[in-house]
Order: C-alpha cells, then structure tokens, then sequence
C-alpha cells in the first residue's frame, strides 16, 4: 500500500513540475544565439499568437532553441520556391467539387429564363452555365463534398424538378461579384 501511494505522489508531482509554458517562442536576444544568416521580417502579425512573424530564408538552424519567454517570435524556415508554387496553383490550378445541374438545353431563351427564375428564388446561390457543343449546360452551387450539394439540391426541387448531381472542377481563383 505504501508504494502504491510514493507511485502516485511520485507521479502527481512530476506532472506538476512539468507544467511550464511550453507554448511559447523565443525573444529577439535568444534568436541571436541560433546564429541565423537572414531574417525577412513580417509586419503583419498572427491573429491567435499576437507576436510577430519571422520567416528565415536559406538559413540553417542548430538544435539549441530556447521556447522559454511569454512575449517572443515564431519562427519559420521556408525556401522560395513554395510561394512560386502557392502563387501557380492560385492562378491556374483547380480542385475537385460537385455542383447541382439544373436544366440542359439547346435554346437561349430557355436558359434565360430559368437563370430569372433561379435568382428570385435563390438571390444568394452561385449560378453558371457551361456551353459544351451543341447543349447548353446551367448548373447551381459549388460545394467541396457531395452531402452539401445533396441537401442544395432538395432545396432546388421545391422549384426546379430532375435535377442531378454532377462532380466538376473549378478554379481556385476567386470569382469576381
């Protein structure tokens, strides 16, 4: 029974001791001691740690890091080729999503006037037609999972009837409203 309770004083106190603030980053003074070659410094500053951002670039960092300060920088080791990719993929790459088709159709007239009648009914909802020789294709919303674009379309059958569900890609740059 005793050592039973020297185990259980024993671990209670070692959690205890344990317990310092290992979320925090280095200052200033102690990111002199990494002996780091190049620092950019971000103005913007993170919106959860409200500390600036350091970002090194072609730096090599050695293992000794000191996380023991309630007001320091986070530091990130990145090379330039990411933001060329991350720019890429902004301006050219797309990803994979389901939207609803509403109607297919050869006549102008008639994708007129549901494009009419979809937005009195859903003003907010995203709407776009698509022109694959000789049909005209109107399909409504653009959802990341195919649950979302189920329950967008129960909603759309109140007002347009046989509609389906189609898998597409679409751009990951931002439409212009």
């Amino acid at each position: 029974m005793k050592k039973i309770h020297f185990v259980i004083f024993l671990f209670l106190s070692c959690t205890f001791i344990a317990q310092e603030n290992w979320m925090t980053y280095p200052t200033k003074d102690k990111l002199d001691s990494l002996k780091i070659k190049s620092v950019k410094q971000i103005k913007n500053t993170d919106t959860i740690l409200k500390a600036p951002v350091l970002v090194l670039i072609d730096s090599s960092l050695e293992k000794k890091t000191n996380y023991i300060s309630e007001k320091g920088t986070l530091i990130e080791n990145k090379d330039d080729k990411l933001d060329s990719i991350n720019n890429y993929l902004s301006n050219y790459g797309n990803y994979s999503g389901y939207t609803v088709q509403i109607y297919v159709t050869q006549e102008t007239l008639k994708i007129r006037k549901l494009r009419k009648e979809f937005m009195t009914n859903f003003p907010k909802r995203t709407l776009f037609d698509e022109y694959i020789a000789p049909n005209i294709f109107l399909y409504a919303g653009k959802f990341q999972d195919y649950n979302s674009a189920e329950l967008f379309k129960k909603e759309l059958e109140k007002v347009f009837k046989n509609n389906l569900i189609v898998r597409k890609k679409f751009p990951y740059k931002k439409e212009i409203k």
